[in-house]
C-alpha cells in the first residue's frame, strides 16, 4: 500500500489557518447572537411602550446572557490566541524551515541538513511570536471593550423614555466588525482569516530564511509567488515570482500582502557566482 503523501507547506499552513479562523468566527458569532437577543428584547419593550425607569425583565435576562457571552468570548478567544502563538506559529515556522531545507538547490556533493531547533531558530521564533501576539490580542481586547460599551448603552436605553432605537444601537456598537485606526471596518471573519494568514506565512518564510542562512550558509533565494504579485506590495511593477533575491532583502519582505503566496527556495549553489544581481529573473 502506498503511504499517504505528506501535505505541502502551503497545505499545512492552510490547515492551521482554517482551523483557527473557524474557531474565531464561531466565537464572534456567539457574541453577535447574544447582542441580537438584547436588541430584540429592547425592540419588544419599545413597541410595548414600557416607560418605566427600570430595565424590563426580558431585557435584563438578555443583558445577563450577553455579559456571560462577552466573558466567554474573552476567555475562549484569549486562549486561542495563546495557542496560536505558542503552538501553531512554531509549527508554521518549522513547516517553512523544513520546506526550505527540502527544496534547496545544493552544489554537487553537498549534504542536505535536517531541521533542528537550534539556538538560531529558537531566537528568531521567539522574536516573531512576541511580535505577533499583541497584534491579535489588541483586536480581541478592543472587541471586549466595545461589547461592554454596548451593554451599558443598552441598559441605559431600556430605562430612558427617549433612547436610541435598537437599529441605532446596533449601528453605534457593531460587534461583527473590526475597526481600524482610520475608521475602516472589516467583517470580523475576514479580518481573522487575513491576520492569521499573514502571520503564519510570514513566520514560515522567516523560518525558511533562517534555514537558508543558518543551516545552509546561502546568500540567495529563488522566490516563487503569484504571477502578478509585486516584490514590496501587490501592485508594484517589480514582480517577485521567479526572481533571485538576497536573503537579507527577502527578510525585509517575507510577504507583500495578506494572502500572499510567497515562498523561498534556498540557492546555496549560487554563493560563488559573481554575476547574480538582486531581483534578476530566472
Amino acid at each position: 500500500m502506498t503511504p499517504p503523501r505528506e501535505p505541502t507547506r502551503d497545505q499545512a499552513l492552510g490547515q492551521l489557518i482554517s482551523a483557527a479562523a473557524r474557531q474565531l468566527e464561531a466565537d464572534w458569532n456567539r457574541l453577535n447572537a447574544a447582542q441580537r437577543e438584547v436588541l430584540r428584547a429592547l425592540g419588544t419593550a419599545r413597541r410595548r411602550r414600557a416607560q418605566t425607569r427600570s430595565v424590563p425583565p426580558a431585557v435584563r435576562t438578555a443583558l445577563a446572557a450577553f455579559t456571560a457571552a462577552t466573558a466567554r468570548f474573552n476567555t475562549d478567544v484569549g486562549a486561542l490566541v495563546e495557542r496560536w502563538t505558542a503552538v501553531d506559529l512554531p509549527r508554521a515556522y518549522r513547516f517553512g524551515a523544513e520546506d526550505a531545507l527540502d527544496s534547496a538547490v545544493l552544489s554537487a556533493g553537498e549534504k542536505r541538513p535536517a531541521f533542528g531547533w537550534t539556538t538560531a531558530h529558537q531566537g528568531v521564533l521567539s522574536v516573531m511570536t512576541a511580535a505577533c501576539y499583541p497584534v491579535l490580542i489588541r483586536r480581541i481586547n478592543e472587541t471586549v471593550r466595545r461589547a461592554h460599551a454596548f451593554a451599558r448603552a443598552a441598559s441605559a436605553a431600556a430605562r430612558a423614555p427617549e433612547a436610541p432605537t435598537p437599529a441605532e444601537l446596533a449601528a453605534q456598537h457593531p460587534l461583527d466588525t473590526v475597526i481600524y485606526g482610520h475608521g475602516a471596518r472589516h467583517p470580523a471573519a475576514s479580518w481573522a482569516r487575513a491576520a492569521l494568514s499573514a502571520q503564519s506565512v510570514t513566520v514560515a518564510n522567516i523560518g525558511a530564511l533562517t534555514a537558508t542562512t543558518a543551516d545552509l550558509d546561502a546568500r540567495w533565494v529563488h522566490v516563487t509567488d503569484g504571477p502578478e504579485c509585486g516584490w514590496t506590495s501587490h501592485p508594484e511593477l517589480d514582480r517577485a515570482h521567479n526572481t533571485l533575491r538576497s536573503a537579507e532583502q527577502a527578510a525585509i519582505y517575507p510577504i507583500a500582502h495578506p494572502g500572499c503566496l510567497r515562498r523561498f527556495i534556498p540557492r546555496p549553489d549560487l554563493n560563488n557566482d559573481p554575476t547574480i544581481e538582486e531581483g534578476q529573473s530566472i
